[in-house]
């Protein structure tokens, strides 16, 4: 039992009356002692997964929108996999995130179960790169920001230090 539990619930009688699956998970989490779901190691499993995912969708979505899909995924993990990744802003973890585990796996699955249900496969698919582009474009302007973010924190650093080690002409 985690401490929040033990704190909250100690003889564990809200155990059974948790809901759904998903609130369970967040209780369990947050029980654990808040494991992060947007911690880099946390979004490169996401990741990871979520190839997997695509790969397995690959027999049932169009060419066109694998590579619009792996092209997310491999930005994200360009992010995930830079230096000072560790030092990524709250922000692009948490859309990273739901981009992860919501936005692109929603866009394949609500494709693939457009399909399988006999539904016009040309609108699907249209409807699907529409989506996979717009993502695609979100995350590539997400990880230039990122990047933008990391390069104006140099220059603002760098020009402190001048000012405050550089020389200066007024020095006799």
């Amino acid at each position: 039992m985690g401490l929040l539990s033990r704190i909250f619930d100690p003889d564990g009688s809200t155990a059974n009356h948790r809901g759904s699956t998903a609130a369970s998970g967040l209780i369990d989490a947050v029980s654990q002692g808040g494991a992060e779901t947007d911690s880099v190691p946390a979004l490169t499993r996401q990741s990871q997964q979520l190839v997997l995912e695509i790969n397995r969708s690959a027999a049932e979505v169009p060419g066109i929108g694998v590579v619009l899909a792996r092209a997310v995924t491999d930005t994200i993990n360009g992010v995930l996999q830079a230096p000072d990744a560790a030092n990524l802003d709250l922000s692009v973890r948490v859309a990273m995130h739901g981009v992860l585990t919501d936005y692109l796996p929603g866009s394949i699955r609500a494709y693939v179960g457009a399909v399988r249900s006999g539904g016009a496969r040309e609108a699907a698919t249209d409807a699907l790169v529409d989506q996979l582009i717009t993502l695609r474009d979100s995350v590539e302007r997400l990880a230039e920001a990122s990047r933008s973010r990391d390069l104006q924190a140099l220059q603002v650093h760098g020009r402190f230090l001048e000012d405050k080690f550089g020389g200066s002409e007024l020095d006799l």
